[in-house]
C-alpha cells in the first residue's frame, strides 16, 4: 500500500499449492522488514483491504454523483471522524465500544436492523459521464489549492512520520510494528568496546557518535 516505505500492511495469500511453510517464511521476511503481513486465508478479488476500499470508493462516487456532497468534504468526513478512529482501533473495536458494557453483541442488536435499510449503494457503481468525470476533476483540482503532486507526497509523509510516531508511543495499531521493528535493529545491532574510543565520542548513553569509529 503507497508509500510502501511507510504503511506496513502486506497482504499474503497462497495459491492452491503453496506450502503453509513457505507462507510463514514470507510472513517472517516481511516482518523483519518492518511490515505487517496479513495472512489472507481464503483468495478472492482485491483481498481485505482493497474490498473495504472499494466500497467506501463506491459511496464517495455516489455523494458526488447525487450531489450530496463535494469530494473535499468527503474527504473531510474522514479524515476529521472515522478516519482518525480507524487508525489505530479499525472499526469492529469501534464499534465495540458503541455497544457499551455488551460490546458487539449489543451493537448488532441495536445497529444492525440499520443494514436493512435501503440507503447504500454497495452493488452498484454510478456511470462515470464525462459529466461526472469533469465534476470529480475539478472538484479535485480545487481541493488541491494549486499543490503538485509532489508537494503533496511529502506532507503525506511528515503526516504519517508524526501518526506512526505517537501511535509508537501509545502501543496501538501501526505503532506495534514500527516499534517491534526498531527492537529488533537494536538487538541485532553489533556491539562496541567503547572503552578504546576516547570519552568525547560517547554520550551519557554509552553511544557513539563519531562517524570515523568503525
Amino acid at each position: 500500500f503507497n508509500p510502501v516505505y511507510l504503511l506496513p500492511l502486506v497482504e499474503l495469500c497462497g495459491g492452491e499449492q503453496t506450502s503453509a511453510a513457505t507462507v510463514a517464511r514470507a510472513e517472517a521476511l516481511f516482518r523483519s522488514a518492518g511490515m505487517h503481513p496479513l495472512v489472507v486465508r481464503t483468495e478472492v478479488d482485491g483481498f481485505v483491504a482493497d474490498r473495504l476500499l472499494e466500497a467506501l470508493w463506491r459511496e464517495a462516487l455516489w455523494l458526488v454523483n447525487d450531489g450530496v456532497a463535494t469530494v473535499e468534504e468527503i474527504d473531510d468526513a474522514i479524515r476529521y471522524g472515522a478516519g482518525l478512529r480507524w487508525a489505530f482501533m479499525g472499526t469492529f473495536l469501534t464499534y465495540r465500544i458503541a455497544g457499551g458494557d455488551e460490546g458487539m453483541r449489543h451493537f448488532l442488536r441495536q445497529f444492525g436492523p440499520a443494514l436493512e435499510w435501503p440507503w447504500t449503494h454497495l452493488t452498484e457503481v454510478p456511470e462515470l459521464t464525462e459529466e461526472l468525470v469533469e465534476t470529480i476533476a475539478a472538484q479535485s483540482d480545487a481541493q488541491a489549492r494549486g499543490k503538485p503532486v509532489r508537494e503533496l507526497e511529502r506532507q503525506r509523509d511528515r503526516v504519517l512520520v508524526r501518526l506512526l510516531q505517537a501511535l509508537r508511543a501509545e502501543g496501538s495499531g501501526a505503532g506495534t510494528t514500527l516499534a517491534e521493528w526498531e527492537r529488533g535493529l537494536l538487538d541485532n545491532a553489533p556491539t562496541r568496546d567503547t572503552r578504546r574510543v576516547p570519552p568525547e565520542w560517547v554520550d551519557y548513553n554509552g553511544h557513539v557518535h563519531e562517524s570515523r569509529y568503525l
